[in-house]
C-alpha cells in the first residue's frame, strides 16, 4: 500500500492508537542541510541589518531557556521578510532538532521501551534501520552524512534538559567539549562507504558517549538513530510506538480518544478540529478552545508535549481537562475516550440548485476515502447534481492509492501519476479506468496546505483537462514515504522511498500545482467592516461562478450507457 504523506509498507493488524493526536506545527516542511554539526555551539555570524542582529538575539534568548517552539515561530516569521537569511534557517534547524529530543521524551512509550534496550538491542535497531534505508531510501544514501546528522543530534541531546533530567545527568562543559574534541578528530580520519561501517562509527561514538560522558548506551544509539533518519530529507523521521499507532490511526481513519485534532502551542493546546460524534463534540468542545489544564496539570508547568501525552488512554477511560473558550470562558470537564470515527469527505451538499453544482470537501485520503467520495457522489447525483466542485484546500495528504482512485472516478484513460524511485518496485505508472467515469464540469479547488497526495489528484485533473484549478499553488510535496514498523523494537520508520510526477512529466516537488484560476483570498471588507457573502471563500464563489457557464455533457457515462 503507497501513501502520500505517510506512505508505505505496513502491517494493518497493527493496533490503533490510543487517542489520535494530529499535530500541526508550523512550517513542518523546511528543508533540513546535512551534516549539520558545525552549527552546533553559536549561531554564525549575521547580517549587519540592525533588525535580524535583534531578533536573532530575541530567538537565542528564548533557545536559552527551553522555548523552542516559540524560537522556531519567531525565525519563520521573520523569514517572511528576510527570506535570504541562511542564518535563521540554521537556527531553526537547530530548534527543531531540540523539538524532536522533547518530542520523545515527553512521549510515555518511547521512555518506557528505553528500559527494555542495552547496547547489542539498540544496536539491533539501528542495523535494521539501516538496512531498510539501504534498500528502500529513494536515492543513494550519504553514509558519512548520516553518522554525522546522528552525532550532532546526540550533542544536542547532551544539552537538552529532558534528556539530562531522564537519565540523571550534570552539565558539564569541559566533559562534553572534550568529548566533542575526540569525536570530531576521529571523524575526519574516517572514510564510511557502507551501512556495516556506518554502524561501527555509530558503536565507537556510543562508547566514547558512556566513558567520556556517562551516558547510558541505549541513550546515545537511539538519539543517533532519530538524527540520523530525521535529516535524511524533510519527511523521513524517526518514529516512536506511539506515533507509529497514530499513524495508523491517521489511514484507518479511526481511532479511541476524544475526537480532536490539537496543535501543541508552548502556553497550551490548541483545538484545530472537533470531529463530529466524538465525546469532544458531544460535550461542547469548539474549534480554537485552548486546553490549559489536563488531570490537574497545568501547561505550562508541565510542558504541552507532555499533556498532549497525557490525553491518551485506553477505550473508556477518563481524562478531565480545563478549557479556555474563544469568548475567555474557563470550564472544567470529565471525558470518556472512545472509538472515534474520522470522516474523510465532509460537507456534501447542492450549492446552488438551478444550476446543479454539487460540493464536496476531502479533508485527507485515507484507506476509505474513493468509498466514501463514490457514496457523496451518488447521493449528490440523486440530488440533481449536473456539475461538481472538489474542494482539497488543506488536505495534507494521505493514501496515493486513494488519491489515484478518486481521480479515476473523473478520468476515463491515461496515466494519473506516475512514481520513481531508486529500487524498481518503485517504479510505478498508475493508470486511469474508462468504466464509471463521472463526465460532468467540475472544478478543484486547492491552496499551499495542499500536499502530496492531493497535489496527485489536482495534478491529474489538471493535466487531463478534466475540470478548471481554482486557488493558490499547492505545497509542493512530489515524493512518497514508506511507513516501517521495526521487527526489533516497537516503533517504525517514515522513509521516502520515491518521487512522484504529474501526467504531463511535471515533477510536483517543490513546485506544487498551479491554478488555472488564480483566487486572491484576502477580502476586501465593506464600510461597516464586514466581508460581502461572496468573499467569505472568494475561491468557492469563483468556483460556482466557472461552472455556471460551462456546457453539460454527461455526468456518469456508466449511467448514460
Amino acid at each position: 500500500m503507497k501513501f502520500g504523506k505517510w506512505n508505505g509498507h505496513i502491517s494493518l493488524s497493527r493496533k490503533t492508537t490510543t487517542i489520535f493526536l494530529y499535530i500541526v506545527i508550523v512550517a513542518l516542511f523546511l528543508q533540513w542541510a546535512s551534516p549539520l554539526a558545525a552549527q552546533i555551539s553559536q549561531p554564525t555570524t549575521l547580517s549587519s541589518a540592525t533588525p535580524l542582529r535583534e531578533i536573532v538575539s530575541q530567538g537565542v534568548g528564548l533557545e536559552s531557556q527551553g522555548k523552542w517552539r516559540a524560537a522556531v515561530s519567531l525565525y519563520e516569521k521573520t523569514l517572511k521578510t528576510y527570506p535570504e537569511a541562511s542564518q535563521l534557517r540554521s537556527r531553526v534547524r537547530l530548534c527543531r532538532a531540540q523539538l524532536d529530543i522533547v518530542r520523545r521524551y515527553h512521549d510515555s512509550s518511547y521512555r518506557k521501551s528505553l528500559n527494555q534496550l542495552d547496547l547489542t538491542s539498540s544496536m539491533a535497531v539501528f542495523r535494521e534501520v539501516l538496512k531498510k534505508i539501504d534498500t528502500y531510501f529513494y536515492t543513494t544514501p550519504d553514509w558519512r552524512g548520516m553518522v554525522s546528522d546522528g552525532y550532532f543530534q546526540l550533542q544536542l541531546a547532551m544539552q537538552n534538559e529532558q534528556f539530562r533530567a531522564f537519565y540523571n545527568l550534570q552539565k558539564n562543559v569541559e566533559r562534553d567539549t572534550a568529548f566533542k574534541q575526540r569525536i570530531d578528530g576521529w571523524m575526519l580520519r574516517q572514510n564510511i562507504r557502507n551501512y556495516q561501517e556506518a554502524l561501527k562509527a555509530v558503536e565507537y561514538i556510543c562508547h566514547q558517549a558512556r566513558q567520556i560522558c556517562g551516558v547510558p548506551h541505549q541513550a546515545s544509539v537511539m538519539e543517533m538513530l532519530a538524527g540520523s533518519i530525521g535529516l535524511l530529507d524533510r519527511y523521513s523521521s524517526y518514529l516512536t510506538g506511539s506515533e507509529l499507532d497514530d499513524m495508523f490511526s491517521q489511514i484507518n481513519g479511526n481511532f479511541v480518544g476524544l475526537g480532536v485534532e490539537l496543535r501543541i502551542l508552548d502556553k497550551y493546546l490548541l483545538i484545530d478540529r472537533v470531529i463530529a460524534g466524538g465525546p469532544a463534540g458531544e460535550a461542547g468542545v469548539k474549534k480554537g478552545d485552548r486546553i490549559i489544564e489536563v488531570d490537574r496539570n497545568i501547561i505550562p508547568q508541565i510542558a504541552a508535549a507532555k499533556a498532549a501525552d497525557l490525553l491518551k488512554g485506553v477505550e473508556g477511560s477518563k481524562v478531565e481537562v480545563v478549557l479556555v473558550g474563544n469568548d475567555g470562558s474557563v470550564r472544567r470537564m470529565s471525558l470518556t475516550r472512545r472509538r472515534v470515527i474520522v470522516p474523510s469527505v465532509e460537507d456534501v451538499k447542492i450549492l446552488d440548485q438551478q444550476s446543479g453544482i454539487g460540493y464536496l470537501r476531502i479533508r485527507s485520503f485515507q484507506k476509505n476515502t474513493a468509498d466514501d467520495v463514490e457514496k457523496a457522489l451518488w447521493q449528490l447525483h440523486s440530488q440533481g447534481m449536473r456539475r461538481l466542485i472538489v474542494d482539497v484546500r488543506g488536505n495534507p495528504g494521505g493514501l496515493v492509492d486513494s488519491a489515484v482512485a478518486v481521480a479515476d472516478y473523473f478520468i476515463d484513460d491515461g496515466t494519473i501519476v506516475a512514481t520513481r524511485g531508486r529500487s524498481v518496485n518503485e517504479d510505478i505508472d498508475y493508470q486511469a479506468h474508462d468504466l464509471g467515469t463521472w463526465d460532468m464540469p467540475m472544478a478543484v479547488l486547492i491552496d499551499g496546505k495542499s500536499a502530496s497526495a492531493s497535489e496527485i489528484f489536482a495534478g491529474a485533473i489538471k493535466d487531463h483537462e478534466r475540470g478548471t484549478i481554482l486557488g493558490t499553488k499547492t505545497f509542493g510535496k512530489g515524493s512518497v514515504q514508506g511507513i516501517f514498523p521495526l521487527t526489533s523494537y516497537d516503533s517504525g520508520l517514515r522513509l521516502t522511498t520515491a518521487r512522484f510526477y504529474s501526467p504531463d512529466g511535471h515533477m510536483i516537488s517543490q513546485r506544487g500545482v498551479r491554478p488555472d484560476v488564480e483566487v486572491n483570498t484576502v477580502g476586501k471588507p465593506l464600510a461597516d467592516g464586514t466581508l460581502p457573502v461572496e468573499q467569505i471563500d472568494p475561491t468557492l464563489a469563483a468556483s460556482i461562478s466557472q461552472l455556471r457557464d460551462q456546457k453539460i455533457v454527461s455526468v456518469n457515462r456508466f449511467l448514460d450507457n
